[in-house]
């Protein structure tokens, strides 16, 4: 084909929101260069260029309009694939979005530069060690008076049209960093490591210096034993400075005597080597009599082509299963993507595979830099080629799903049911969960779900058959289930047994764990110190300029901060309504049960795991670790700490007040409620001793809260689906949610009136509102909801046409084109 004298045309994905594709010209010495999934660089408007994907190649000339021609092409080989583009379609199709957006999502921003994207100096760059082009030297001269530049500036500087090339070689040479990128945490931070010197690893060596220890250096012996120990814990071939001195109450100066007897040595590494275990060389994996038949059942719906469904209770040993089926898909020679709802749950699971697999992995999320996930997603493209793969599994977050497989065996999505894996804004709102399954039918993958509280959808669709059903109902080891205690904090007020927000009996049972040398995790789904300032004269309660919220109150930065746009601003001392300084703290954040914690237990060490306390990179790890190791007596922590971490030493679980979960104005609140309680009460007990949960709550009655004392998810679920039947809500019908959005609220609720009627003249009952949220407004925009309940009988595919075509037309007249519409198919 290629070899015919027409001309040639590609139609190309630009990273923008339009709902179409573009032609370009093939210039005629490129010919031979452009396929599908190639990156081209193309002029779009008047003066602006972007990186696009070739979608197709084909010989039809645009009828409307002169095709402009390709500026230059990026690649050698594909960087998207011909899979890629097929779940790229589908999801589309499926979540009413367009190609440019899910492009947007799936490749990191390094590997899509426009001309609008800036970029600097890299700071760790030297000139003096590179030879330069002239290009290059008069954009490094041009960046050493200014702290960035636009990349169509930077062709301007140079003269050179390709310009994006340039500044991508630069990049990629490490001369550049997007500016997007300045102020990452790139430098991984440095810390001291200890290990044996190539010579004390010979046992000779290392028995006589024992027998030398022993007799003149007992403080030495000490340190050395420790070392040994440390290192046979943790599996490392070298232990951190600091832990080493700490675990075995030594110092600096003995550490030095060894390292003077060629005992050991000390060498600076980023943190992440505390997790880097040897590579094992064989590990055989014993699964226990429930684990071998779930394993069993699991292999079988793979024979089937049916999507499992894993239901284990909390610590039933469901990683095991997961670690010998991707020893089996490895085998096969084939890949395994691994997903996990949060970056904060990596950690411990890469720490846990690498014992079995060595450094045979690659882990991909967001909190990576641009140009770190653009190195992984090339790691992914260009494995295999040499006919085998060199990082068979793969973990990440939902994002994950966007990558290159080129031969995956399997897909695991662990914790199916969190709702991290849903997208809210911006578009594409995909489910990850759900994209899986499909990713898995397009590259004839077996697709694994796993949870202890499966989402009413997964578990709906193992009961009626969709999907097989697998159970684990015990704990690994026969480890008891916690007990779950209910304090009702109504009572514990009218008995005077409250201190603060902490009932007595909570306070005694931490003060047990913490005697016994056990730790505690308190949970309370709310950051900052108090989500609501108040008047006491008045009631006047500082609020948000840009968001119709009330501000939260942050101690530590003594700032009151909008949890919806970031706004912040000092707390008043004064009432802004009547002048009044009496202003109260009302209500409860993590931030607040960390400050008023310490001062019951002033001598014991505690945390904060929320997302304030979790910004950068590395203090994911830090915290963890320091909780892991029992650097930590008592974690204070919003949803993330329940989410499948595995302490084995934690004895309590507290929860400070159930009732802001289980009353949140939504459809799914029962089922989340009980997701994140049975979550939490989960990381009690985990090991030999039974843990207990203490629930603080004013609904000790609730039937949730009775539920979750029997660890009784079935009888959950029997309930739960009742009253969704009932109302028609999912898994009985599928939602379509219309988020309208406009500056004026009079103009809004005007056209949402309109929109509606228009809806409701095409889909009748179906649809309900308009409606304003708890939220009515964000970023000065307000917004009214309208929802669409559609039968799970009807075509998804003309449904979805029909909105779509409403909402055009809709959008059509000039007097509507101010409007925002935002469409999210099965909203979480």
């Amino acid at each position: 084909m290629l070899n015919s004298n027409a001309d040639l045309y590609a139609d190309v994905v630009l990273p923008l929101a339009f709902g179409k594709l573009f032609t370009y010209k093939v210039p005629d010495e490129s010919r031979h260069q452009i396929s599908p999934g190639i990156r081209v660089i193309v002029p779009f408007g008047k003066s602006k260029m972007y990186t696009a994907v070739v979608h197709a190649v084909h010989f039809n000339k645009p009828e409307f309009y002169q095709a402009k021609e390709i500026l230059e092409i990026l690649d050698v080989k594909p960087v998207v694939t011909e899979t890629q583009f097929k779940l790229w379609d589908w999801m589309a199709s499926y979540y009413l979005c367009t190609l440019g957006e899910i492009m947007t999502a799936a490749l990191p921003s390094v590997m899509k530069l426009q001309s609008e994207n800036g970029v600097a100096l890299n700071p760790d760059f030297v000139a003096d060690n590179v030879l330069l082009t002239s290009e290059e030297q008069l954009l490094i001269d041009a960046l050493s008076d200014k702290k960035s530049i636009t990349v169509a500036e930077a062709g301007k500087i140079t003269g050179n049209k390709k310009g994006l090339r340039l500044i991508r070689n630069m990049i990629e040479r490490k001369m550049l960093i997007p500016t997007e990128e300045i102020g990452a945490d790139f430098q991984k931070k440095q810390i001291a490591y200890v290990k044996f010197t190539t010579q004390a690893e010979d046992e000779d060596f290392l028995q006589a210096i024992f027998q030398t220890l022993e007799k003149k250096a007992p403080k030495q012996l000490d340190l050395l034993m420790g070392f040994m120990r440390i290192k046979m814990d943790k599996g490392t071939e070298f232990v951190s400075k600091s832990l080493l001195l700490k675990n075995t109450d030594s110092n600096s100066r003995v550490l030095q005597q060894l390292i003077d007897k060629n005992v050991f040595e000390v060498f600076e590494g980023d943190e992440s080597l505390a997790y880097n275990k040897k590579e094992p060389a064989s590990i055989s994996l014993e699964l226990s009599d429930v684990q071998q038949q779930a394993f069993d059942a699991i292999e079988y719906s793979f024979s089937e082509k049916k999507v499992a469904l894993l239901h284990g209770v909390t610590s039933s040993g469901k990683t095991e299963v997961y670690i010998k089926l991707m020893n089996e898909q490895i085998a096969k020679g084939k890949q395994v993507l691994y997903l996990l709802p949060e970056i904060a749950l990596t950690t411990q699971i890469i720490s846990r595979l690498k014992n079995h697999f060595g450094e045979r992995l690659l882990v991909y999320h967001s909190r990576f830099s641009s140009r770190e996930r653009a190195e992984v997603y090339t790691q992914v493209l260009n494995d295999g080629e040499a006919g085998h793969y060199h990082f068979p599994i793969i973990i990440g977050a939902r994002s994950a799903i966007f990558l290159p497989l080129t031969n995956p065996g399997l897909i695991i999505v662990d914790e199916e049911h969190d709702s991290s894996y849903k997208q809210f804004d911006p578009s594409p709102r995909y489910n990850a969960r759900d994209s899986a399954i499909v990713c898995g039918t397009i590259l004839n993958a077996s697709v694994l779900l796993g949870s202890a509280t499966p989402s009413m959808e997964s578990y709906y669709n193992a009961s009626i058959g969709k999907y097989n059903l697998i159970r684990m109902g015990e704990r690994y080891g026969g480890i008891r289930m916690p007990e779950i205690a209910i304090k009702d904090i109504k009572e514990a007020y009218r008995k005077k047994e409250m201190k603060s927000h902490f009932s007595q009996t909570l306070l005694d049972g931490i003060k047990l764990a913490l005697d016994n040398r056990e730790q505690v995790i308190l949970f309370q789904n709310r950051r900052g110190f108090a989500p609501v300032l108040e008047c006491k004269n008045c009631g006047w309660i500082p609020q948000c300029v840009n968001c119709d919220v009330s501000l939260t109150y942050h101690k530590k930065l003594n700032q009151l901060r909008c949890h919806y746009c970031g706004y912040s601003t000092h707390p008043p001392g004064k009432c802004m309504a009547c002048g009044d300084p009496d202003i109260r703290m009302k209500g409860l954040g993590t931030e607040r049960i960390e400050d008023e914690i310490s001062i019951f237990f002033p001598d014991h060490r505690i945390a904060r795991f929320d997302l304030d306390s979790t910004s950068s990179k590395s203090s994911f790890q830090r915290i963890l670790s320091g909780f892991e190791n029992g650097e930590i007596d008592i974690l204070v922590g919003t949803q993330m700490v329940t989410k499948g971490l595995d302490f084995e030493n934690v004895s309590l679980v507290g929860v400070l007040n159930a009732d802001n979960l289980i009353n949140f104005p939504d459809f799914r609140a029962a089922e989340r409620s009980y997701q994140l309680l049975a979550q939490v009460s989960g990381r009690a007990g985990r090991r030999s001793k039974r843990g207990k949960v203490l629930i603080q709550t004013y609904q000790i009655g609730h039937p949730i809260l009775q539920f979750l004392i029997n660890n009784d998810y079935r009888g959950f679920y029997t309930y739960e689906l009742a009253e969704r039947e009932r109302f028609n809500y999912p898994p009985f019908c599928r939602l379509i949610s219309l988020r309208l959005k406009l500056r004026d609220e009079k103009q809004l609720d005007a056209l949402a009136k309109d929109f509606t009627k228009v809806l409701k003249s095409v889909f009748g009952k179906r649809v309900l509102g308009p409606v304003a949220p708890n939220v009515s407004r964000i970023r000065n925009l307000y917004i009214r909801n309208v929802l669409i309940k559609v039968e799970k009988n009807l075509s998804d595919h003309k449904v979805k046409q029909m909105i779509t075509s409403v909402t055009d037309r809709f959008l059509s007249h000039p007097e509507n084109r101010s409007l925002i519409i935002h469409v999210d198919v099965d909203p979480a």
